[in-house]
């Protein structure tokens, strides 16, 4: 063994052991700390929403001063009043603007619960005001600026004392091991340098010792590593947005018919809180798949159900309807009943996926055909659009995640690569198949290709 090797792991045990032990200290005090604090700001939540609840139960609403309202309220706390029927009566502070944006939630006790937002995060408290003064629901935002703002101060904190402590060990062992301290301190250096100019930067020199140049090749390796991971990440944080949008333009939809004609029509009000509450059930499904997309998990266990493969294209495609009425949808489904073993929101998601893209790249002659075939052992879903088509070269790449044909294009109509990645998954975990047939400037077709189960008597 290299002489060297010995002092190098004297240095790195010690400090390893400080670093570790200063980690799960620091760690736990943080985490305890945030838990402390985090039932400290649901306290004020909790202490506001029975104030303005036995405000509003003892006096008539035109009788309370926008002064007791604020009284009975912390610093930059939202107040929103609701009818029983959920609309909105009164907001402190009165120039808040988006009342409608928050979800109206019926409760029969004080509940509480979190929301993040790109705005920051909150604490959303809601109580129900039953009395012969008022009869509704009382809505508070808590902003969590405050919490938000001393955890990552503790975190600060905990990091630059981190870093001393590390520091402090390896002044330490110099004394114990000064051959060791030269090649440390280059890394150190060049360290410092890959923390100011980023991921691009790497360690370039040799120590002598075989044990620290395999530690700087390994940093390097991880830095590889970790640069392609935080450029996909953050993608993916900007773009996950994508798979949402058309579930939430259906359920947009679908309230804005209820407003027009819904309130007086009960069949279309139906209809339409049903497809809504199903979309969001949707929602729910979809982002725990974009979890295990980016987790890249295997498939997850489901309870399977024999679906009507034509029965789910055309509720599908009538949602779509309501979000896009400027476009045509022609249905040609083969006369035979198809059934598929799947999980049906699984199902759902996919034909939303490929549906989704056909319109966006349909722009002008917005004409999206849509048919089943069925053969003896199998059968295609074929997804047609009359858009802009991908070039031959980029067909292949198409299903890759973030993969873009256009990047400026795509960023326009807001497209990312994610959905066709998302779909190609869930066809594959119930053994299908799916490829692209496309000419640039004229079309593309999307055929899906699933094993069929044997058409049996329906009772």
């Amino acid at each position: 063994m290299n002489k060297n090797s010995l002092k190098y792991k004297w240095l790195r045990l010690s400090t390893l052991i400080i670093s570790f032990t200063y980690l799960i200290f620091s760690s736990l005090l943080i985490y305890f700390m945030s838990l402390y604090l985090k039932d400290q700001e649901e306290s004020f939540l909790n202490q506001s929403l029975n104030e303005v609840t036995n405000l509003y139960e003892s006096q008539f609403s035109n009788t309370i001063s926008r002064n007791e309202i604020i009284t009975s309220l912390y610093d930059n706390q939202i107040m929103i009043l609701y009818t029983a029927g959920g609309d909105v009566v009164e907001t402190e502070p009165s120039t808040f603007e988006y009342a409608d944006e928050i979800r109206f939630v019926p409760v029969l006790e004080n509940t509480i619960e979190s929301l993040e937002t790109s705005e920051g995060s909150f604490l959303i408290g809601r109580a129900r005001i039953d009395s012969r003064f008022w009869d509704g629901y009382v809505t508070i935002i808590h902003p969590l600026d405050n919490y938000n703002l001393i955890i990552r101060t503790m975190i600060l904190i905990a990091l630059f004392i981190g870093f001393l402590s590390i520091l402090f060990t390896s002044i330490i062992s110099y004394f114990f091991s000064t051959q060791m301290v030269r090649p440390l301190r280059s890394i150190t250096n060049q360290l410092k340098r890959i923390e100011n100019e980023g991921f691009s930067e790497r360690l370039k020199f040799k120590t002598g010792a075989s044990e620290t140049d395999y530690m700087v090749e390994s940093f390097n390796n991880m830095m590889d590593s970790l640069e392609g991971s935080y450029n996909q990440q953050k993608q993916f944080v900007e773009d996950a947005s994508h798979e949402l949008r058309t579930p939430l333009q259906i359920i947009q939809g679908h309230l804005k018919l209820i407003s027009r004609w819904g309130k007086n029509d009960p069949k279309v009000l139906d209809e339409s809180l049903d497809i809504s509450i199903d979309e969001l059930h949707r929602i729910n499904k979809l982002v725990e798949e974009l979890l295990i997309l980016t987790k890249n998990e295997e498939k997850v266990a489901e309870s399977l159900d024999e679906v009507n493969v034509n029965r789910e294209i055309e509720s599908r495609v009538n949602s779509l309807k309501k979000v896009h009425p400027d476009y045509t949808f022609d249905i040609n489904l083969d006369g035979d009943e198809i059934y598929l073993k799947t999980a049906t929101h699984h199902f759902e998601q996919m034909l939303t996926i490929f549906l989704d893209n056909a319109v966006k790249y349909d722009q002008q002659n917005k004409y999206i055909e849509i048919s089943t075939e069925s053969g003896k052992d199998t059968f295609d879903i074929i997804i047609k659009d009359h858009g802009i088509g991908i070039p031959s070269e980029d067909i292949e790449n198409v299903f890759n995640r973030f993969y873009r044909v256009d990047k400026s294009r795509s960023r326009q109509q807001g497209g990312n690569g994610l959905g066709l990645s998302i779909a190609k998954k869930l066809v594959e975990n119930y053994n299908g198949s799916v490829w692209v047939e496309s000419e640039k400037g004229a079309f593309t077709k999307v055929i899906v290709r699933f094993p069929r189960i044997i058409n049996r008597m329906r009772k």
